[in-house]
């Protein structure tokens, strides 16, 4: 959540700051919620915020071209362009999050938050939530913000878009430079690419588990 908050003051071509405002104190309230039920509904809350803004994010170029249709965020079955390209990149983002959770000997199913129902790797999902902002959509904002992705790498089926192969790879070309970014992790101190962060904070969730780390330290962007 409070990476949402992050990306959206970062990228917004809008005065957003109100809405930044809300997402953080809902960022806050997080940290004290009872229940998993309440945390969801936290979680929920703010991610209407920021996807109600996402449009915003993209440049005045684009914006028209890409999010013309857009009506927020849509999961599997999406027809907008925006949509189809960050679901992409979250099925690329998820498999690389449970690649670290296998190396650190977990099971990717076994979460906290998310449901394990239908065979979906809960843990995976749980750990992928504070790099979806700061990786994932970060991704998709740069490809079309940099003119990198372009409106024909997309082909119109059946009323809905899907991607080329031409925007296929286009996407995955701008997340591996993405995970190759180096960082300053907030807990070690050290400087580490995306790619290795992800597999370090999946060892840290091992470190609370096996009691040889005191608590669980998520990755934050200012």
């Amino acid at each position: 959540v409070s990476n949402q908050a992050t990306q959206l003051r970062r990228s917004s071509r809008f005065n957003v700051l109100d809405e930044v405002a809300l997402i953080r104190s809902l960022a806050r309230m997080c940290k004290t919620a009872g229940s998993v039920n309440e945390l969801l509904g936290l979680e929920g809350e703010a991610s209407n915020i920021y996807f109600r803004n996402f449009r915003g994010m993209l440049a005045d170029g684009y914006r028209d071209v890409f999010a013309d249709d857009w009506q927020g965020r849509v999961g599997r079955g999406a027809l907008d362009r925006v949509n189809v390209a960050l679901n992409y990149v979250y099925g690329m983002l998820l498999a690389e999050v449970i690649r670290g959770i296998h190396a650190s000997g977990l099971d990717p199913h076994a979460g906290f938050v998310h449901s394990s129902g239908r065979n979906k790797p809960a843990l995976g999902l749980d750990l992928m939530e504070q790099f979806r902002p700061i990786i994932a959509d970060s991704v998709v904002l740069n490809a079309i913000n940099n003119g990198e992705l372009k409106p024909g790498m997309f082909t119109e089926v059946l009323g809905g878009s899907r991607l080329t192969d031409e925007g296929r790879k286009v996407l995955i070309t701008v997340y591996e430079r993405r995970m190759q970014q180096t960082i300053k992790h907030p807990v070690f101190g050290y400087q580490t690419t995306w790619r290795r962060a992800v597999e370090v904070q999946a060892r840290m969730i091992l470190g609370v588990i096996d009691g040889s780390q005191s608590t669980y330290v998520g990755i934050r962007t200012r």
